[in-house]
């Protein structure tokens, strides 16, 4: 009897200290992340916000135009990020990898046949 409490607890344990680990990684991802980006034509820098609900927003800078353009988009448990680059009747993509305090990834300007690569800390 005593053996199949201890192991009903200790599997309880496990169980509570996987759910715990999920959580504790989306809030190492949580807070404000910054960079620079550059591309073909286009260079400059970006921040988004990453939240508890794994939602991203942010800015997408131009150092050239110094048009600022509107990152959304979601961030997985393990650091994926998806999100859409937009103003008016510029689209684009913005994903990459979030982790520790380090990101990177890619970039895409649709309207204007742009692309190329981002890096970035969180501050």
């Amino acid at each position: 009897m005593k053996a199949k409490y201890f192991a009903l607890v200790f599997l309880s344990v496990c169980i509570l200290n996987s759910c715990k680990k999920e959580e504790d990684e989306i809030l190492v991802l949580e807070g404000t992340w910054s960079g620079q980006y550059g591309g073909n034509v286009d260079i400059g820098n970006w921040s988004i916000q990453i939240d508890a609900n794994k939602t991203a927003i942010g800015t997408f800078t131009s150092i050239q135009s110094s048009n600022s353009y509107q990152v959304i988009g979601v961030i997985s448990e393990n650091g994926v990020l998806n999100a859409n680059i937009g103003m008016g009747e510029i689209t684009g993509e913005f994903s990459g990898h979030f982790m520790d305090n380090t990101a990177f990834g890619t970039w895409t300007n649709n309207t204007e046949d742009d692309s190329g690569t981002w890096i970035g800390t969180k501050l």
